[in-house]
Parts: structure tokens; sequence; C-alpha cells
């Protein structure tokens, strides 16, 4: 598929959601790492480069599958569009929390071809996959594991980008999850299954369905912050042992203190080390 045949394909999604004629999808590359799809750069967005970066196997997928990346990314074109966001970190908060929901969740919605699913649907329907027809099911179960794997591998590494990508990974599970009449029952089952069932996350989630920005970007914020501290911590727990830094003193240390505590343990290992 070319840029003219996605441009084609991104004329009939403008027309549908009464979008600008004159906003074009300027170029396509196809550089998405191997397990990204497609994405478009908010950093190119904002410079009015409308690049769709797209994954060099693209080509070889199922018609239906592409059509089915190319909504998702549209629709992460669409909400760039329509955002009344002027700080460019509230844009990235914005696009990586409600984006993502919203893209997965009218993408599903649009091949479903309905806005609410229920349970039985889970097994009879088929939604296209990159070579094969996939059942909703298997969709949301490779979608936990998927939240679960990059949460766990965060707590092991604590690596901010694993974080990241559990948190896309859960937006993306969340987005699907909403077009569910028992979306309440799903959702704690997922973030339980996920370790992740704290008040914030389902706070978020019905921030996201009933499309608060102000709550989603604030929810989200505290989430990250949350998850900077495990990494905080973390980074001085594997650098200084309990002789050094014991475990109740580690609970004090916060983004705001860091420094001066690292200042002080390090006196104290030089000492101890004396």
């Amino acid at each position: 598929m070319n840029l003219r045949q996605i441009n084609d394909l991104w004329n009939e999604y403008k027309e549908k959601y009464d979008l600008p004629e004159d906003i074009q999808i300027s170029a396509v590359q196809y550089d998405a790492e191997k397990y990204v799809e497609g994405f478009f750069n908010i950093l190119e967005l904002l410079e009015g480069k409308y690049i769709l970066h797209l994954n060099p196997r693209f080509h070889l997928y199922s018609d239906s599958y592409a059509r089915f990346i190319l909504f998702h990314e549209f629709t992460h074109f669409y909400d760039f569009i329509n955002s009344s966001y002027d700080e460019t970190e509230d844009l990235f908060v914005y696009m990586n929390a409600y984006s993502e929901f919203h893209a997965c969740r009218v993408t599903l919605a649009r091949f479903m071809e309905r806005l609410t699913l229920k349970t039985v649907h889970i097994d009879k329907i088929q939604i296209p996959g990159p070579f094969n027809e996939i059942s909703i099911r298997h969709l949301l179960e490779e979608g936990l594991w998927r939240v679960k794997v990059s949460f766990e591998q965060f707590l092991e590494t604590l690596e901010p980008n694993d974080f990241i990508m559990t948190f896309r990974q859960l937006m993306y599970l969340l987005g699907y999850i909403s077009l569910f009449e028992n979306d309440d029952v799903l959702l704690e089952q997922t973030l339980q299954f996920a370790h992740l069932d704290t008040d914030d996350f389902f706070d978020l989630y019905h921030a996201l369905k009933e499309i608060n920005y102000e709550e989603i970007l604030r929810l989200t914020r505290k989430i990250y912050n949350s998850a900077f501290l495990i990494y905080l911590r973390g980074f001085f727990r594997r650098n200084y042992d309990r002789r050094i830094l014991p475990d109740d003193e580690l609970e004090n240390i916060t983004a705001d203190n860091c420094d001066e505590y690292k200042a002080i343990l390090d006196q104290r290992q030089q000492e101890f080390a004396a």
C-alpha cells in the first residue's frame, strides 16, 4: 500500500469524521521497530511533518489487518488535530493515555460494526490479524500477558521504558475492554492479574471512558510519578546496602530529596569503608 492509497483511506476517514480536507499525510516511512505496527512522531506532528511510520512488514499483512492498523493510526492523527493543548508535556500525556485508549476502542468498534460487545462475542467474532483472523479472546489474552510481562520486567530491571511499555499496553487493553457490557468485571480481573489493581488505575479507566481530560492528565501524571518512585528507590537499594541505607529510611526518599540523600549516603559509605 503506497502513500496515495493510504491518503485515499485517510480522505475517507476525514470525510466520515468531519476533519479539514487540506490535511494530508505527507510521507510514509517503513521504519517502525519490530513489535510496533505504526506510529506518528508527536514532535514531527508539532513541526507540521505529517509522516506515518509503519512496520517494514506492513506490505506482507492482509488487507484487512493493514486497514485495521491504519484506522488506529488515523485516530491518533485525529486526536492530535483536535487536541487543544499548548504545552508539549500535556500533549504527550494526552496522546499516550487518552489517544491510545481511544484508538483501540474505536478501531475495534469500527471493525465489529457495533459499539457494545457481550461476553459471547469473545470467541464468536473474528477480527483481522497480521496473516489470519483472530478471536477477540486472543486479542485480550495477548494484551493482558503483554501488560503483565512488561510490568514484571519493569520491577526487575527498573528501566523506565519498561513502565512506558506497560502503560501503553494497558491503554490498548482498556480501550478494548471498554466496549464490553461487563467491562467493570473485566477491568477488575485485568488489573488484578497484572498486579496493577490500585485506585489510580481504576479511576483512570473511568476518566478515560467519561473523556474527562483534566482527570486523565492528573491521574496519568500521578501514576507515572509513582512508577518513578519505584525506579528511584530501586536505584538507591541497588547502590546502597542495608547497612548504609536501612529499609525504613529508603521509604523516605523522594524525587525532591534524592540528591540530598545521595550525598549523605555517599558520605556514610566512605566512612564505613574507612
